[in-house]
């Protein structure tokens, strides 16, 4: 039986003088170790992502960079760190390509803003100055392999299977951007006690899942959190076959 080939969409880095099409070691060893295949995709060459996305059978959008303000509409808020529009309009493409094809998607951290944006929603570009209440620490200072803040699941979602019935769970947390107008097509199946959206899913489907925490960072100590890429890779299986 042929494994499921996942595309991870690599982040451009300076290395030295030189940039680097990167992604995150945590992320390749999980989908290996769920028993996928990763393949980086570049993301210089928006153009190519239908060639790109013909390739694999699930896609899984990594945490990274802010997104750029111009792909939902706005202008950019003082708070916006730094944005890569090569990058942002690779994984909007990607994503919507595999939604037509129906291809499962994973989006992790700033992976679940691109799914919304892409499918018609929008984010937060700054959760502390844009929300008007007091909010969480989103950008934890404790290691990455630890939780700092609780979500609350939605009874019945896909993610509740994964976690076995489990309705609220100890997530990491780094980021200050998160989901706010929703995409038609998903749902909120996870937040945290401020009202920040931490996952969405599709509506009408089992294609689409989006966390706003890093699983990839906790499944060594917290085998629930590694079933979140393994349940995506398995879906994945499913296109390969």
């Amino acid at each position: 039986m042929a494994k499921p080939i996942i595309g991870i969409p690599a982040e451009r880095r300076l290395v030295g003088d030189s940039y680097r099409n990167t992604v995150n070691q945590n992320e390749v060893v999980a989908v290996v170790k769920a028993g996928g295949v990763p393949v980086i995709i570049p993301t210089r060459e928006p153009d190519l992502a239908a060639e790109y996305s013909e390739l694999i059978d699930g896609l899984l959008l990594p945490g990274g960079p802010d997104v750029a303000p111009r792909f939902f509409g706005e202008e950019p808020i003082p708070q916006m760190d730094e944005a890569d529009d090569l990058l942002d309009a690779t994984e909007i493409t990607l994503t919507n390509l595999a939604v037509a094809a129906r291809k499962p998607i994973l989006g992790i951290c700033r992976g679940a803003q691109v799914v919304n944006i892409a499918l018609g929603g929008d984010i937060y570009q700054d959760i502390a100055t844009q929300i008007d209440h007091q909010t969480y620490q989103h950008h934890q200072t404790a290691p990455s392999d630890q939780g700092s803040h609780y979500v609350d699941i939605a009874e019945g979602s896909m993610l509740q299977t994964i976690f076995h019935g489990q309705s609220r769970v100890l997530v990491n947390s780094f980021h200050h951007q998160s989901v706010r107008k929703l995409a038609p097509q998903l749902k909120v199946t996870a937040t945290a006690g401020d009202g920040v959206i931490e996952a969405v899913e599709s509506k009408d489907n089992d294609l689409i899942l989006a966390v706003q925490w890093h699983p990839e960072l906790l499944y060594k100590v917290n085998a629930d959190e590694f079933a979140i890429i393994e349940a995506f890779v398995n879906r994945s299986k499913k296109v390969s076959e």
